[in-house]
Formats: C-alpha cells, sequence, structure tokens
C-alpha cells in the first residue's frame, strides 16, 4: 500500500506544483521536488535499500550463471609420506608391515553443466597422477585422458527444475517492485516529514501574527482602560491572551525547529551546513476524489504484493510436488565413459589408453510402511491447502486496505475543503471583532484560533 502514494499522490503532488521550486543554491530553501526527487534519494536509507537490491541482483544472476558449464581444476603439487603400514598378502591372508616411502603429486581438470531439458547434471574430466617410490627409486604416471559422467534421478528432476526456473523469475521481478516499493516508502516518509515542517512554519507564521495582533489590541485596551472605556476584568482578559499568545509563539517555533532537525536527519545532510528552511503557501490542487478502480490498476501493475502472492503458491505446489515424488516409485541413474592408462613414463602414459565404462541404476521402491507414506501425504496435502487459504484471506485483507484507503483519501480531502473554509470564515470573524473591539462595541473576550486549516 506504500507503494500507492509514490503511484498517484506524490506524482499528483509534484504534477500540480504543491510548492514553488526555487533553487537551495540561490535562497537556501529545500523545496518538495528537491527533497523527494534527489535528497531522498540519496538518504542513508535508500542507500541501503539500494545495496540490498544489488544482493538480490546479485543472487538473481548467480542462478542464472548455474546453468553454464562450472570449471574446476584441482592440484596437489607434492604429497610425502614415509610411515610403516600393514599389508595383508592376497594368498595366505597373512599380514606383513612394510615401510611406505613415497611422494606424489596430481593435475585434474572438471567441466561440470546443467542440463534444463532432462534435469541431469553432466560433467567431463581429466587428470593426470605421478607416484615416485624412494625406497625403491622407481617412479610411474597414471592418467584419466577423459571422462564423461551423466547423473539424473528418473522422475521429477525435469520438473522440478522447471518450477524453481519459474519461482526464481518471479522471484527477481518481485525484487525489483520491492526495491522500488521500498524507495516509496522513504519518498513517502520524507514528505511526511517535510510537512510537518511546513505545518509547523504554518502555525510558527499564525501565532507570530496572532501576537502581533493581541499585542496591538493590548495597547489599544491599554489606553481604553486609562479611560474607564473598559473594565479591569476586560483589560486582565485580553492581558492573559497575549501572554497565552506568546506562549503558543514560543511553542511553535521550538516545533519548527524539531521539524526541520527530524527532516534533515533523516536525509543525512549535516543541518550545520543547511541554512533554515522557509516554506512559501502552498496551493493544494490535489484530485479531489481518485477512483478505486485507478488505484488497483496502478497497484496491480507495480505492487510486490501479488507477485509474493503467486511465489508462495508456486513454492507451495513444489513442495507439494517433492512430497509426492519421495513415495513413488524412483531410480538414481548414473552413467560414465573415460579412457585411462599407467606407465612408467610421462610420454606414454597418453598412448593407447583403455577404456573405462560404468553405468549404475539404483531403485527406490517406497513399500508400505505402517501407513507412514500416507500420513506424509496427508501432511503435505493439509499444508499445501493451509497456505492457499492464508494466501487468498492475505489477498483479501489486501484487496479491503486498497478500499480503506481509497475511502480515506476521499473523507480526508472533504474535511480538507471544509477546514479551509471555516479557516477563512474565522479569520474574517477575528478581523470583524478587532475593529468592533476598537470601535467599542465588542466585548474583550477574543477567541483567535491557533491551527491551519491543513492541519484540520
Amino acid at each position: 500500500m506504500k507503494y500507492l502514494y509514490l503511484k498517484i499522490l506524490v506524482p499528483a503532488a509534484l504534477s500540480f506544483s504543491l510548492f514553488a521550486d526555487v533553487e537551495a543554491q540561490s535562497n537556501g530553501r529545500l523545496s518538495l521536488s528537491m527533497v523527494i526527487d534527489t535528497l531522498a534519494l540519496d538518504a542513508p536509507a535508500a542507500r541501503i535499500q539500494h545495496l540490498n537490491y544489488e544482493n538480490d541482483l546479485l543472487q538473481f544472476d548467480n542462478y542464472k550463471k548455474g546453468f553454464l558449464p562450472s570449471v574446476s581444476v584441482s592440484m596437489s603439487p607434492l604429497s610425502f609420506n614415509r610411515s610403516i603400514v600393514k599389508l595383508q598378502q592376497a594368498t595366505d591372508g597373512q599380514y606383513n608391515y612394510v615401510e611406505d616411502y613415497s611422494s606424489s603429486s596430481s593435475a585434474g581438470l572438471s567441466i561440470q553443466q546443467k542440463v534444463p531439458f532432462t534435469g541431469g547434471t553432466l560433467s567431463a574430466n581429466t587428470n593426470l597422477n605421478y607416484l615416485n617410490e624412494l625406497s625403491r627409486n622407481r617412479h610411474s604416471f597414471s592418467s584419466t585422458p577423459f571422462s564423461v559422467r551423466y547423473s539424473q534421478q528418473l522422475f521429477g528432476d525435469r520438473k522440478s527444475m522447471r518450477m524453481e526456473k519459474t519461482i526464481e523469475y518471479k522471484r527477481n521481478e518481485e525484487n525489483v517492485k520491492k526495491y522500488i516499493a521500498a524507495i516509496s516508502a522513504i519518498q513517502q516518509k520524507t514528505l511526511g516529514l517535510y510537512m510537518n515542517s511546513f505545518l509547523a512554519s504554518l502555525e510558527k507564521s499564525l501565532s507570530s501574527s496572532n501576537r502581533l495582533a493581541t499585542d496591538s489590541l493590548l495597547r489599544l485596551a491599554k489606553v481604553r482602560h486609562e479611560n474607564r472605556r473598559i473594565t479591569e476584568i476586560d483589560f486582565k482578559q485580553i492581558e492573559l491572551q497575549a501572554a497565552n499568545n506568546e506562549y503558543l509563539e514560543e511553542n511553535a517555533l521550538k516545533n519548527f525547529e524539531d521539524a526541520v532537525r527530524n527532516l534533515i536527519s533523516y536525509l543525512g545532510i549535516d543541518i550545520a551546513n543547511i541554512p533554515l528552511i522557509t516554506v512559501d503557501v502552498p496551493a493544494f490542487t490535489l484530485p479531489v476524489r481518485i477512483s478505486p478502480e485507478m488505484v488497483r490498476y496502478y497497484i496491480y501493475e507495480n505492487n510486490p504484493t501479488l507477485l509474493n502472492r503467486e511465489i508462495r503458491r508456486l513454492e507451495a505446489e513444489k513442495a507439494l510436488y517433492a512430497s509426492e515424488i519421495q513415495r513413488r516409485f524412483n531410480a538414481n541413474i548414473n552413467m560414465s565413459y573415460g579412457m585411462n592408462q599407467f606407465a612408467q613414463s610421462l610420454s606414454d602414459v597418453y598412448s593407447s589408453p583403455s577404456r573405462q565404462q560404468a553405468v549404475s541404476v539404483g531403485f527406490t521402491i517406497p513399500f508400505s510402511l505402517w501407513g507412514v507414506n500416507w500420513n506424509l501425504a496427508k501432511i503435505a496435502k493439509n499444508n499445501y491447502q493451509s497456505n492457499l487459504i492464508s494466501i487468498n484471506s492475505e489477498f483479501d485483507e489486501f484487496e479491503n486496505e486498497i478500499e480503506r484507503t481509497v475511502n480515506n483519501y476521499n473523507h480526508t480531502i472533504n474535511l480538507r475543503l471544509i477546514a479551509e473554509c471555516a479557516y477563512l470564515l474565522s479569520q474574517e470573524q477575528f478581523r470583524l471583532t478587532v475593529q468592533a473591539f476598537a470601535m467599542g462595541r465588542a466585548s474583550a473576550e477574543i477567541r483567535i484560533s491557533t491551527k491551519p486549516c491543513a492541519r484540520s
């Protein structure tokens, strides 16, 4: 829902020019567009979100690179051993202790590749080994010029890989929208802090104006009191109101300074380098009414919640499918083909290599385990149904939140129009009352509004 403010409220505020965009370099003011479009995007919170988004992109890039050939080189330059080892004779089974006094070296190259079409893994290897028997002053070489190996599970690997691919691509799309939503939330908070500063400046200006007005009334009332045209009670009433307005002015000044400090602190700017913020009176021309259809369009287009709902559904289906595979008949297939050779010299170890072939098939047959498999299947189905119910319930709440937000906006706009009218009437009433008091046609009890209409 926070993304709604970026897609509707903030663009509307910028397009209708809520505040005059004055360059900070010329007059020291921070305009709304500068705060939202520039400073908020470089705030500490925005930099943290950007780093998190970079991590998400790197994780997705690692997933895609997992389907590229993986090349690894292994090397053991020297392995030395001198010890007494126990050796059993093949002819009579007796044990003898012999001296193992040797050194060895090895090097190998391995290439591994996932096969998306089948879900299996294909690998190719080559290696060379050297053995130096120091006790006999004899050395030898063994090599595997090449060997190819393929392995996979007979059922389930291909579909599991496809489901994982769909989830990862949707998660990457969700991460993009989550990053946008996070930045919009930062802009929304910045907008709120900026508006707090603006409202505090209005209260400061209004309290200053009210204090000046009551000071003028106090001087006039003092003259009239000396001429015995008003009573002592009326004079003290105006004097008390003047003191109250002076208190309100001092409090409004402190609130304004605190609001500015909160804004600057959130943006990560040294307050010593920023002049005091002053804000012009804005022309509030936000849309008088927004429709739920328009809001829903932007949300469905940009909000990550819907993608998260789809990802959770796919993950639940993947978990259910994995539990079904575990209960079914399955087999692990491993096949390999290659060449190897043994020789006393390096030049002969690669000549006329012999073939090396291997095929292995392992079966997994889930026989009855006193109903354990049936219980596991029922648990998996119940978890799947529970996830679907939770997802649908959260989506219904999400739809209700859209309706509440739209209704709150439309209701608040109506209240603002009413409050603006009441504010203008109260100011006019105050002006007329002051004139009537100066002419002696009104009592000294004058009520002065200290709330700007926007706060209402």
